[in-house]
C-alpha cells in the first residue's frame, strides 16, 4: 500500500472537498456487530478522514479511532480535520503493517482503499490485531454506470494504459464473500448494499474525477487543460440540463475473527 500512496500527492485538498461520503446505515450496521470489550477501531487507508468521521458518528465518543494513512499529503489533511478530536489518533502506517499491538482492536475497516493493499498481508494483519469476534470490514462506493460515466471512463482508458479492462479493474476493488469465507482466521462473512444518489453539475463530476489517481496520471501525461476540455466536451454532448442525478451503490462486506 505504501508504494501507492504517492499517487495521491497533491490531490488531498480536492479529495476532501469532492469525494462523497457513504450511507450512514452501513456504519450503523457495523456498529451493531461489535463485540464487547475493546473499544478501538482502525480505519485503514483513511485518506482525508471521510470514513473516519462516519466511524465516529456510528461508534460514539467512547471509542478510540486509529486512522491509518501512509500518504503524507492525505495525512496532513486528515490530521488537520481531527486535531481537536481527542479520540482520533492519526498513524503513519499501511494496511500491511498496521503498527499496533496484537489483539488491540475490535474493528479493522478499509473504505475505498482495499484495492491498494496486498490482500494476503492485509488479511494477516487484520487477524493479528483483532480480538476474537472482532470485525474486518471492506466498504466501497461505486458509481452506477450511465452513458456519461461510461464515456468518462472510456476516455481515461484510452489515455491511461494502467487501467486496462475497466470491468476487471472494478472487480479487484473489493473481495467476494467467497474469498472472505475461505480465510482460515475468519468466519461468517456477510454483505450489505445500500443504493443512494446525489445531484451534481458537470463541473462537480469533473472535479470528482480529478481526485482519482487514474485521472491524475492522464493529467501528468497530457496536461490539465487537455483533460478538462475533453471531459467538458463529453458533458456538453451528454447533458442538456444540470444538475443531474448520479446513482451510487455502497457495499459493505465483513467477517469476524475466529
Amino acid at each position: 500500500m505504501r508504494e501507492n500512496a504517492q499517487r495521491f500527492d497533491g490531490l488531498a485538498e480536492a479529495y476532501d472537498v469532492y469525494r462523497p461520503g457513504y450511507p450512514p446505515q452501513l456504519f450503523e450496521a457495523l456498529a451493531g456487530e461489535m463485540p464487547e470489550g475493546v473499544r478501538c477501531a482502525i480505519d485503514v487507508g483513511a485518506g482525508t478522514g471521510i470514513s473516519t468521521r462516519h466511524l465516529l458518528d456510528a461508534l460514539g465518543p467512547k471509542w478510540l479511532i486509529i486512522a491509518v494513512e501512509p500518504g503524507a499529503d492525505m495525512r496532513r489533511v486528515l490530521s488537520r480535520r481531527f486535531r481537536a478530536v481527542p479520540n482520533v489518533q492519526v498513524l503513519d502506517a499501511s494496511g500491511e503493517h498496521l503498527s499496533v499491538p496484537d489483539k488491540s482492536a475490535s474493528l479493522v475497516v478499509a473504505c475505498t482503499a482495499f484495492h491498494w493493499f496486498d490482500r494476503d498481508r492485509f488479511y494477516a494483519e487484520a487477524a493479528r490485531v483483532l480480538i476474537p469476534d472482532g470485525v474486518m470490514a471492506i466498504v466501497r462506493n461505486r458509481r452506477k454506470p450511465d452513458p456519461l460515466i461510461r464515456k468518462f471512463d472510456a476516455f481515461l482508458a484510452r489515455h491511461n494504459h494502467e487501467i486496462g479492462d475497466f470491468e476487471q479493474r472494478e472487480k479487484r476493488k473489493e473481495p467476494s464473500v467467497r474469498e472472505l469465507a475461505a480465510l482460515t482466521a475468519f468466519k461468517s462473512p456477510k454483505s450489505r448494499t445500500e443504493n443512494w444518489h446525489n445531484r451534481m453539475t458537470c463541473r462537480q463530476l469533473i472535479d470528482l474525477y480529478l481526485t482519482r489517481s487514474t485521472t491524475s496520471t492522464v493529467v501528468r501525461q497530457k496536461g490539465l487543460g487537455f483533460v478538462m476540455d475533453e471531459l467538458q466536451q463529453i458533458c456538453a454532448a451528454e447533458r442538456a440540463q444540470e444538475p443531474f442525478t448520479v446513482a451510487w451503490e455502497a457495499t459493505m462486506k465483513w467477517t469476524k475473527k475466529k
